[in-house]
């Protein structure tokens, strides 16, 4: 086993679980997970043949996110050649339900939360990359420290917010399967 195969079992493989939950949770058509999830592989395999990622599951589920972002947007092609009458796709209307724009605000005002829980130079370090969309080098000139110190901070935000995220979701979860098991109770 190469050092490529060693890693990749040893860093990407532990994952799988967490990775096909993902999947899951984001993906509308439960018959695509498991080509999802190869395609993530190859993908996280030839990227890191070339150079490995720093932190393996960040890269990983990155890589996943990007994938799906990719496969949205090829769906979404029309090919318009093929209609004959794009009024009655109603391809114009930008329509967005009420409970879309409630359900983005909670999500706003959670991850806002989130981002003031943090430590000053993960919320400062985070805000600049992220919104502000500065590079590393820009971030860490900024922010008057090294580039390396800048990546630290980004790890350590990142793995916070998907601490505090990963466990909200896994807690409703819970209480939703809860919800349940009382209910399976009260018809026995």
């Amino acid at each position: 086993m190469d050092d490529l195969d060693h890693w990749f079992a040893e860093q990407i493989l532990p994952c799988e679980v967490a990775l096909t939950a993902y999947l899951r949770r984001v993906w509308p058509d439960p018959s695509e997970i498991a080509d999802l999830r190869q395609e993530v592989y190859v993908r996280v395999y030839e990227s890191a043949g070339k150079k490995r990622p720093p932190v393996a599951r960040f890269f990983l589920f990155t890589v996943a996110r990007n994938l799906l972002i990719d496969r949205l947007r090829k769906s979404r092609v029309v090919p318009i050649d093929l209609m004959e009458d794009l009024d009655t796709l109603n391809v114009l209307s930008n329509d967005i339900s009420a409970d879309r724009i409630v359900s983005g605000r909670q999500e706003l005002a959670r991850l806002e939360a989130a981002l003031d829980d943090l430590p000053a130079r993960c919320r400062e370090t985070f805000v600049l990359r992220k919104i502000e969309e500065l590079s590393q080098r820009e971030a860490a000139e900024q922010m008057g420290i090294s580039e390396a110190t800048v990546e630290k901070q980004m790890v350590k935000a990142m793995r916070m917010l998907a601490d505090r995220f990963w466990n909200a979701a896994s807690r409703s979860g819970q209480r939703a399967d809860d919800g349940k098991a009382d209910s399976d109770e009260k018809r026995r």
